[in-house]
């Protein structure tokens, strides 16, 4: 029954946030069922992985899919060049790369920002954003287990000018897929982990979860869910930092 527990948190902070999937699984992972750091962080990009795309279904209408390819695109040239080193990163430099990522992240949510037309970013600005955002997206997955959406939440807002809900959403398909080609890279290159079926359960929690936000989004204003996800997203945060450390 762990396993339904945190399918079903970790569905729902993806699913209003695109974001903390990671950050909620990583210290469940290691509190609940006695994971070391680096095996939770395999284990949560399967959730991520899951969770994600289980929300985009929901959320599809509001992506924008050519910034997402390209995303992940890059970011799978990211997850190759910096696999081999993973290994050769000590754990504690793992702990401090998220925490930076989370900081970040949590100062960028929450700080008013000025939102512009799309109209005024020419699409090869776009799309050189897209392939750097990208290629940091795979290092960060790599190195930590992220999913990424840490990192895409605040970009997307901050320099695509994309409202909360396009943010989300095309955060949710970039990390869905990103996460899927990060670890398909570590199981390619050799990294273990045992498919137990227990994973099941996991996937139950998480759609349970879509059901249920997709039930809340009907009924609540647009301006309590993005209020909402700001708060969800800081508590994802702030405590998965201190389960970490």
């Amino acid at each position: 029954m762990i396993y339904l527990f945190c399918g079903l948190i970790i569905g729902m902070v993806m699913g209003l946030t695109g974001a903390g999937g990671a950050l909620i699984a990583i210290p469940l992972f290691i509190h609940f069922l006695g994971m070391s750091l680096r095996e939770a962080s395999v284990y949560s990009l399967i959730a991520v992985v899951i969770a994600s795309l289980m929300n985009f279904v929901e959320q599809r209408k509001a992506t924008q899919y050519q910034v997402g390819v390209v995303i992940v695109l890059a970011s799978a040239v990211g997850s190759i060049m910096t696999a081999p080193f993973k290994e050769l990163l000590p754990v504690l430099y793992v702990a401090i790369i998220l925490s930076l990522v989370s900081v970040y992240a949590l100062y960028n949510v929450w700080v008013p920002l000025k939102i512009t037309s799309q109209a005024s970013t020419t699409y090869l600005n776009t799309t050189v954003l897209s392939v750097i955002t990208g290629l940091f997206l795979g290092a960060l997955t790599t190195f930590t287990g992220l999913g990424g959406g840490v990192l895409l939440l605040p970009i997307f807002l901050a320099f695509f000018h994309y409202s909360q809900t396009q943010s989300v959403a095309t955060s949710l398909f970039a990390v869905g897929l990103s996460s899927l080609v990060s670890l398909g890279v570590q199981i390619f290159r050799g990294t273990h982990f045992d498919a137990k079926s227990d994973l099941i359960l996991l996937m139950l929690g998480i759609l349970v979860s879509v059901f249920l936000l997709k039930q809340l989004v009907r009924v609540l204003p647009q301006t309590v869910m993005n209020r909402t996800r700001q708060t969800v997203f800081t508590i994802v945060v702030v405590l998965s930092l201190l389960k970490i450390f």
